[in-house]
């Protein structure tokens, strides 16, 4: 039987995580948000049966004005609010715009049970588990395990999760961020959560792509020039460091800068002062630097370009980004996602993927991480002919390509004695059809477990 939907919101990642892994018990499909942007993209993405919200120190919005904008544009979610600063007032308007209950946050097995019974009984209210949704039968159901949403950041990979509760940890901090990740990964986004997640959210959030940029130019984006400073100078350029002030400066690329940019980048991380090019005038920032690169810095260092004493300025939180082909359980989530946007953008009603279309998607490289899938579907979407885009409406580059190479089955070619489709039953039943920790236990790769499962026609969500 289909199962319900519910969507946790919080800004607090400890208390989305903790809620997800509560009603998972309740064989749940659960998914998470931390800020109301991301709630609406879950919203106008995944028919949520019941919404779980916080309404109090939501980044940039007012909780109420989304209660409100649920029970106009999302009428068919039942709501619940789960707050720890509570007030008549509050709840009044709250059960008005259509709360269906208003309850206190507290890290209580009582008050969580008192959730989790209420979260049961709006889903009998509603009365289905599930709304059935209008999709072609070739097209792929939802991942059974929970979605986290972080900041425009949606994966429900093991070490991007922990990345995200490493964002929460030192958002609020001053120290520095180095982020590592081939490109692609999305390291913008991730500086981007850092400075949301952080109270600098609201003030400033300046880029620099420091690719490619001659010394002179870069010192200028970077400082700033006073008039007459150098040829072309002829009026007073405002630099990146005073635009972000108060804010954030993201540095991508950083390993590009030269030796004697460095130089001036070094003594403003130090001093939090700096001239403009061609003027003598100590301008103060107050600035959080967050830089990124695509090359392990340590190596960059040890080729002699660029300074140490820089790097271990810049290195005080280092943030690695897996690449897609470690996450590949992030493939159709992230598909879904992109063909959600671009089909709206493009004025084109597409339902989703074939599973053929899905398995190619997920054994395939992904060199170019997630903005090359990000350009497969909207390459996909501007040309597809049916509502279900299948492996064929794929560039060829991808169908063709060689498949990833899958984890040796040692576990499973250990159990031949006894028939395939009942090994794999086993092992999903142990894991409650969690699909990363079945194919861990047997010792292959996800993409050839969904192969298997397909061939003895088995459908993970309905063994338990």
């Amino acid at each position: 039987m289909p199962r319900a939907k519910i969507l946790v919101v919080d800004h607090e990642v400890p208390w989305t995580l903790r809620l997800s892994e509560l009603l998972i018990q309740d064989d749940c499909e659960v998914f998470s948000a931390n800020s109301v942007e991301d709630a609406k993209l879950l919203l106008d993405a995944r028919n949520i049966d019941v919404v779980i919200t916080d309404i109090n120190n939501m980044p940039g919005v007012d909780g109420t004005a989304f209660l409100e904008e649920i029970r106009q544009v999302y009428a068919e979610a039942a709501v619940i609010v789960y707050t720890g600063k509570v007030s008549v007032e509050q709840a009044v308007r709250a059960t008005k715009l259509g709360a269906l209950d208003y309850l206190q946050k507290a890290d209580d097995p009582a008050v969580l049970e008192k959730l989790r019974e209420r979260v049961r009984q709006a889903v009998l209210e509603i009365g289905t588990l599930i709304r059935a949704a209008v999709a072609d039968p070739r097209s792929r159901g939802m991942l059974a395990t929970p979605v986290q949403g972080f900041y425009g950041i949606v994966s429900q990979n093991a070490q991007m999760r922990e990345i995200f509760e490493l964002i929460q940890t030192i958002a609020d901090s001053w120290a520095n961020v180095l982020i590592h990740g081939e490109t692609g990964t999305g390291k913008e986004l991730v500086a981007r959560a850092i400075h949301e997640a952080s109270g600098r959210h609201g003030k400033p959030f300046v880029t620099l792509d420091c690719t490619a940029l001659a010394r002179e130019l870069l010192e200028s984006e970077l400082f700033g020039h006073e008039r007459g400073a150098f040829t072309g100078a002829v009026d007073r350029h405002v630099g990146r460091f005073e635009r972000a002030n108060t804010g954030t400066l993201f540095l991508d690329e950083v390993a590009n800068i030269n030796l004697n940019v460095q130089a001036k980048l070094l003594r403003v991380l130090q001093t939090r002062t700096f001239e403009r090019v061609g003027g003598s005038k100590p301008i103060s920032v107050d600035v959080r630097i967050i830089a990124a690169t695509n090359r392990p810095l340590e190596t960059v260092v040890a080729d002699g370009t660029f300074r140490e004493d820089l790097y271990h300025r810049l290195n005080v939180v280092q943030i690695d980004l897996p690449p897609l082909r470690d996450r590949t359980e992030d493939v159709p989530l992230l598909a879904m996602e992109f063909l959600r946007r671009f089909a709206r953008q493009n004025g084109k009603d597409l339902r989703g993927f074939t599973d053929n279309a899905v398995s190619v998607l997920c054994g395939y490289a992904w060199p170019g991480n997630v903005r090359e899938l990000e350009n497969v579907v909207l390459q996909a979407v501007v040309l597809a002919k049916t509502s279900i885009i299948d492996a064929p409406d794929l560039p060829r580059r991808i169908t063709e390509a060689k498949p990833l190479l899958a984890v040796p089955s040692a576990a499973l070619s250990d159990q031949l004695g006894e028939p395939e489709k009942q090994i794999l039953v086993n092992a999903l039943r142990q894991h409650g059809g969690n699909i990363k920790r079945t194919a861990e236990t047997l010792q292959i790769s996800r993409t050839t477990l969904y192969a298997k499962l397909k061939k003895h026609e088995i459908d993970p969500d309905f063994v338990r």
